[in-house]
Parts: structure tokens; sequence; C-alpha cells
């Protein structure tokens, strides 16, 4: 019976998610080298010596993960220090209903409300000026759609902070690292021999795949860049949809050049996250 519902699982992912994937991305690999689509000629590597010669894939491809990277790495740093300076809070209900809370709020409304708030016209603006730090409006500094990306990276940290908050607070609990704190503090460790070699390896290693999962999704990410991002360089996803988009139909080819060499790049890296390792032990 487990044997025949496990078969049932593995065949509906296979229909649901693989086989349209499949599909999706054979079109897109088709449409790029020109046998399908509304301007197909037959077989040519035009549009992808295009992509390459122009360089915006390879562009926009690091400017995505310099940010998704950035975004990451502040938000790890950021949950671990409050999980770890607040566990015991945390404990409390009411509170960690206060970090569920921002999981729910969509990644669009989110985009708006970093408008709201950091744009010329916003909230921090008014303040500032009602304060006589600014003249004028146009004194404030670029949050949103600035070249640092600001906006975006603001909108992502507000996003996945309390993520990695609760996935750390619950590694801690069913890794018992209160016990192996209360062992090594026995042995004669440090505070910050406990935090070093015991507390952060098995957080971090216990969390590196959903980390580097969320840097893919995030590289990916499409509805807070388009809100507040500029218009070069922009991260891939908005690309790609702007190329799909195009009224030029000798430009609509290129754009699957770029989702294709994207899907490439984003499954080699998928692949190697995945492969199997040795079993760890924590010394």
């Amino acid at each position: 019976m487990k044997n025949k519902t496990s078969a049932t699982g593995i065949l509906l992912f296979i229909v649901l998610g693989v086989l349209p994937f499949a599909a999706a991305f054979i079109y897109a690999l088709l449409y790029s080298f020109g046998l399908v689509g509304v301007i197909s000629s037959g077989f040519t590597t035009e549009f992808w010596v295009s992509v390459i010669k122009t360089g915006s894939f390879f562009k926009s491809l690091g400017y995505s993960a310099a940010i998704a990277g950035i975004a990451v790495f502040l938000s790890v740093v950021i949950a671990l220090w409050l999980t770890l300076k607040f566990k015991s809070a945390l404990e409390n209900k009411f509170i960690l209903m206060m970090v569920y809370m921002p999981l729910a709020i969509p990644g669009l409304a989110t985009a708006f409300f970093i408008i709201q708030l950091l744009a010329k016209g916003g909230f921090l603006s008014r303040i500032s000026y009602a304060s006589r730090l600014i003249n004028e409006s146009n004194e404030f500094p670029d949050l949103v759609n600035d070249n640092l990306a600001l906006g975006i990276i603001l909108a992502f940290l507000t996003m996945i902070i309390p993520f990695f908050m609760l996935l750390f607070l619950n590694v801690y609990k069913n890794e018992r690292i209160e016990d192996l704190r209360i062992l090594a503090y026995s042995l004669g460790a440090t505070s910050r021999q406990v935090r070093n070699k015991v507390v952060l390896p098995i957080l971090l290693k216990k969390t590196r795949v959903l980390i580097a999962l969320y840097f893919i999704f995030l590289l990916g990410s499409y509805e807070v860049p388009l809100i507040l991002g500029q218009e070069s360089p922009q991260m891939i996803s908005v690309l790609v949809i702007q190329e799909l988009k195009q009224y030029d139909l000798d430009k609509i080819p290129e754009g699957y050049v770029v989702a294709v060499m994207y899907t490439i790049i984003v499954a080699i890296a998928a692949v190697f996250l995945f492969l199997p390792r040795k079993r760890e032990q924590y010394v």
C-alpha cells in the first residue's frame, strides 16, 4: 500500500510538475533557434549570437546575483542575531505571531509600501521636509529605482528575515542546541567558542540548502524588481518579460534565448545543490 501511494505521488509530480516545465522549456528552446514562432524561418543561431554579443544577459544576471546575494547574506546575519539574542522572547505566542505576519504579505504589497515610505514624495521625504532637513523633495536621496537597488534589497529583507528567524528557531529546537551549549560550557568552552564552534555551524549546515534555494528564488523574483528597480541594468526576470513583450517581433526570440540560458544555469546550480554528500559530523 505504501509503495503504491509513493508511486502515485511520483506520477502526479511528473504529470503536474515535470511535464509542463519540460514542454515550456522545449518550446522556448525551439523558439530561440527560430524553429517555431511567428517569424520562424528555419534553424538559426543569430538570436543566440545577438544576445551573447550585447552582453545584456550576463550584465543582468550579475546584477541579479549581487542583489540576491546581498539580500540573503544580510537576512541570514540579521535573522541569526535576532534568533539567538531573543530566542526566549520568541517563545511568546504573540511575538511569534508578529514574526509570522510579514510572511502573509505579498511581494507586490511590500514593494508598494517601500515606495510610499522611501520615494521622493514618500513618508520619510515628507518628514524630512517638515523637519527642515531638506528644502524640496528632489533633495531627498534616491532610495527606490536607484543604482544601488536599496529599495529592492530592503523589500527582500522585509520579506525573508522573518522566514529565516522561524527556520533557525525550529532548527535550534530540533537539534537540541541548547543542550549542546550547556555541554560545551561544562567542558570549559568560552561563549565565543560555543557560538562559533557549536551554535553557528549547526544552524548554517542544517539550513544551507534552504538558504541556497532562497537565493535562487530571489534571483528570479519579478514583482519587487519591476516596481522598485531601475531601467538599466534590470534583474533577470524583468529583462526576460520585457524582451518577450517587445513590439519588435525579431526581439521576442532573444527573450526566449535569455529565458533558456537562465533556466540552464539555475538547473545546473540545482543539480550541484542536491548532489548526494557524505554525511557530516560535528566535532
